[in-house]
């Protein structure tokens, strides 16, 4: 089962996934989920981000393989990227002209209530469920600025879906992403530096949490720059496939 924001007929609706059939739910994720009665096709509606949340919490190094055997951080290193950086499963990815831009695979958890001083053990609490994502990065930007504003959070940069599960053990899932049917990426959350119940227990010490909001977990590659064109794909296991084509700005 899973959790499917999606566009029909020129609304938002929301709605329980299953065995390729949508059943619309009144409201968002974050009440009852009493089902209308009303059910479609999945490949009759346009899907959308699974939320629009109030901020993007990216964890940067969160993988040794992505830090080059540098050794694990003294603590975690979250940094945000605003709501406008959100963009569709399915949707394009437009890389600006000026610098080259690069795929980061990787896992997202949607927050499910609002939360201040979460403790680590109770953090499964507040997850809505888990989904793919990709921290599009322009890296010669985050070197160059004081803050990663352009270089993580241009708009479009911040594809996350297709869709939310519930119940998966993000502690221990299968990561992969694909450039154009190529494998790039392809590890296990249980090698993260920080996992989601240590990060998302630290950002709350310093922040609200609020519903919608999603966690990007961190990537464990070292990524290359893409070209006009490229298609790229995240799966978590159990989750489903986050694609998305990358294109030059005009």
């Amino acid at each position: 089962m899973h959790l499917v924001r999606y566009e029909l007929d020129g609304s938002i609706r929301h709605g329980i996934l299953e065995d390729g059939s949508i059943s619309e739910i009144e409201g968002d994720f974050f009440g009852d989920r009493q089902r209308t009665g009303a059910v479609v096709a999945l490949d009759a509606v346009t899907l959308k981000s699974p939320t629009m949340p109030s901020k993007v919490i990216n964890a940067a190094g969160n993988y040794e393989s992505h830090m080059a055997g540098a050794p694990k951080p003294p603590r975690p290193k979250p940094f945000l990227a605003p709501s406008t950086s959100v963009t569709d499963p399915g949707a394009n990815v437009v890389m600006p002209r000026e610098t080259p831009v690069s795929y980061e695979g990787e896992m997202a958890v949607v927050i499910s209530k609002r939360g201040r001083h979460i403790a680590e053990d109770e953090v499964s609490d507040y997850i809505l469920g888990v989904c793919c994502a990709n921290d599009v990065s322009a890296y010669e930007w985050v070197g160059a600025d004081s803050d990663w504003f352009r270089g993580k959070g241009s708009d479009t940069f911040s594809p996350f879906g297709p869709w939310v599960t519930p119940g998966l053990d993000y502690r221990d899932l299968q990561l992969i992403t694909r450039v154009n049917g190529e494998v790039v990426e392809d590890t296990r959350t249980t090698k993260m530096f920080y996992g989601v119940d240590e990060l998302v227990s630290y950002v709350s010490r310093y922040m609200t949490i609020e519903p919608g909001d999603v966690f990007f977990t961190g990537t464990s590659g070292e990524s290359t720059p893409l070209n006009d064109g490229d298609v790229v794909e995240v799966e978590v296991e159990g989750n489903g496939v986050l694609s998305n084509t990358f294109v030059l700005a005009t």
